[in-house]
């Protein structure tokens, strides 16, 4: 007997995203995710399966990396952020429950929302000294740039 299966679009979209993984690999030598989500070492992992990439806005000023991502229906306290020296993480999972009991019957439902997105940044930034703030539905993270560190030359005599 032949069982049968749903299709599911996020899979089709994580099988496209594995093999434009393995092109931008083959092409520049381990250049991977350039897509910004997912995992560096295996694109879409079995944990962010099923999750759905928000869109990001990054822009880089003389001082400071500015990202704005839209997380439509989060609460701040479903938001997990994580800020590396060279990405931006983020994560969310909300999950709603209604249940209702009228004349005899119970009705239940349940809805779940679930994002995630890695985000590499276009320059090395404190991490430290991150920010965010989050408002109608658009978290602001706001990361200094890293100061450069001054590369000096000396001469050194051969004995």
């Amino acid at each position: 007997m032949e069982v049968v299966q749903m299709w599911d679009p996020f899979d089709e979209i994580a099988r496209m995203h594995e093999e434009m993984d393995s092109l931008f690999n083959r092409m520049f030598k381990g250049s991977s995710n350039l897509l910004g989500y997912g995992n560096e070492e295996k694109g879409l992992t079995k944990w962010n399966k099923g999750f759905r990439a928000p869109m990001a806005d990054v822009k880089e000023t003389e001082k400071n990396v500015i990202a704005n991502i839209e997380l439509p229906g989060a609460n701040k306290d479903d938001i997990d952020l994580n800020v590396t020296d060279d990405s931006i993480e983020i994560k969310v999972e909300k999950k709603d429950e209604k249940k209702e009991e009228k004349k005899g019957t119970y009705t239940y439902s349940s809805r779940m929302s679930r994002f995630y997105r890695r985000i590499p940044l276009p320059a090395e930034v404190d991490a430290e000294n991150a920010r965010a703030s989050y408002r109608n539905g658009v978290l602001k993270i706001e990361v200094p740039k890293r100061k450069e560190i001054e590369h000096k030359k000396k001469r050194v005599d051969i004995d």
